[in-house]
């Protein structure tokens, strides 16, 4: 009878070793980044997390304080009805295989959803460890520093996001993933890179006459907008095919043209071309040689720029095969 307290106790007290070294490994795994992001979401439970893990050196601190109190009590226990020698055995087999191996095991896999069940364990550790806890973690501080932020490279980020769309529990699917990959990736593109070689531009010259010829050549062209050049091959304007509807043919292009195109370097890269866009409200521009902005070397249009994020061409029934 006499033994049967301190078997209970010993039994207890490995229950909170395991406790401690589950929490341990289960909250360190958590990024501050992410809860933080949950947190703002809406979710409760990472909002409560995100308190302790937010200065991971106090809540280890406090934790692993925990852990050594309780495994060196469990010691103590069992050298209280067995010779210090089999408690030392006994001690760290229990200890490696039920307060180690088994909780780290489980909430390394499930922490974020258990750690909600001991938060009260949390309050009251972070409350009595305070006054050992609250130095050790201000020194750690001061030489070791606090954990720096979990940033991503660009080539990290397409990984992650390409993991995420082939596994079939994932929310994003694979043509959500490409366009974010494409996304990724658009700026380190540049105008000329993607841009229609000036040598493939068809445009109109700014003296022609639209007349049924011309026509037919848009219509089979397949184009909205066409670049205007003058007599000296610089390129002035651009003819929108939707402005010559309601005029009588033959009709002289400089009549109907609008003089005003924008030109971009060939170095542009490819979101800063999209402000571009955006901002001058236009379609296409002229993309020009880096060093000579008389000398144009391309057409790029708002349809290129998205179809390089798409990672797909977009092509309608004008389009030619």
């Amino acid at each position: 009878m006499d033994t049967i307290w301190p078997i209970v106790a010993a039994f207890i007290l490995l229950i909170f070793s395991g406790v401690f070294s589950g929490l341990n490994i289960g909250m360190m795994m958590l990024r501050p980044e992410d809860l933080e992001r949950k947190s703002r979401e809406g979710d409760e439970i990472a909002q409560r997390v995100y308190r302790y893990r937010e200065n991971g050196n106090y809540l280890i601190t406090c934790i692993l304080l925990g852990n050594v109190a309780v495994v060196s009590a469990f010691t103590l226990v069992l050298e209280s009805f067995a010779g210090g020698i089999i408690a030392g055995i006994v001690t760290t087999i229990l200890v490696t295989i039920f307060g180690e191996i088994v909780p780290q095991s489980i909430f390394s896999r499930r922490g974020y959803m258990l750690t909600r069940y001991f938060f009260r364990l949390l309050d009251f550790m972070f409350i009595a460890m305070y006054p050992l806890a609250k130095p050790i973690t201000l020194m750690l501080d001061r030489f070791i520093g606090t954990e720096p932020p979990l940033l991503y490279s660009r080539e990290e980020l397409h990984h992650l996001i390409d993991d995420h769309a082939k596994h079939s529990a994932s929310t994003v699917d694979h043509d959500e993933g490409q366009i974010m990959i494409g996304a990724l990736h658009f700026s380190q593109r540049t105008a000329a890179e993607v841009a229609t070689p000036i040598r493939d531009v068809v445009a109109v010259e700014l003296h022609d006459k639209i007349d049924a010829s011309l026509v037919s050549m848009i219509k089979r062209e397949g184009y909205s907008r066409l670049p205007v050049v003058d007599d000296d091959s610089r390129y002035v304007g651009i003819l929108y095919a939707k402005d010559i509807l309601g005029h009588d043919l033959p009709v002289p292009v400089s009549h109907i043209y609008r003089d005003k195109i924008y030109d971009i370097p060939a170095d542009t890269a490819l979101d800063t071309a999209l402000s571009r866009f955006i901002q001058t409200k236009s379609h296409l521009s002229l993309v020009v040689d880096d060093n000579n902005e008389d000398k144009p070397v391309g057409i790029l249009t708002l349809e290129d720029v998205v179809e390089e994020i798409l990672k797909r061409e977009i092509v309608d029934e004008y389009d030619k095969a």
